[in-house]
């Protein structure tokens, strides 16, 4: 099931970051931060749990049911880090290119998951 082999490298990207944040922690020590790294390291974490797991459910169920709620939860918790930590103008600069990224990411999802449009009556 593709939404498997989807979350599992979603999974270990954000399990990657978390790393990432601890490693490099030491050398952006002293340096004034929107946010600290512990936190982002552990929000990062926790979520390559999450996608691991959800991984492991949907292989074994051989369903896709609430990968698309999953993926919206994800992208409202990257997005309030977005918006609670850019500071400059250039971070926010990037907010429309995001917002294409985060609907093509919904998007993929969504057909990956076989969500299907509410038919009119």
């Amino acid at each position: 099931m593709l939404i498997s082999v989807v979350w599992v490298v979603f999974g270990a990207a954000n399990l990657i970051r978390a790393g990432m944040a601890v490693y490099i922690a030491p050398a952006l020590d002293g340096y004034v931060l929107s946010l600290p790294l512990p936190l982002l390291g552990s929000v990062y974490g926790l979520w390559g749990v999450i996608f691991i797991a959800a991984a492991v459910v949907a292989w074994r169920r051989q369903t896709t049911t609430g990968a698309f709620g999953l993926a919206v939860a994800y992208q409202v918790v990257l997005w309030t880090l977005n918006l609670v930590s850019a500071r400059s103008g250039y971070a926010r600069s990037l907010w429309p290119r995001d917002i294409f990224l985060t609907l093509v990411f919904l998007t993929f999802i969504a057909l990956l998951a076989g969500c299907k449009r509410p038919q009119r009556r």
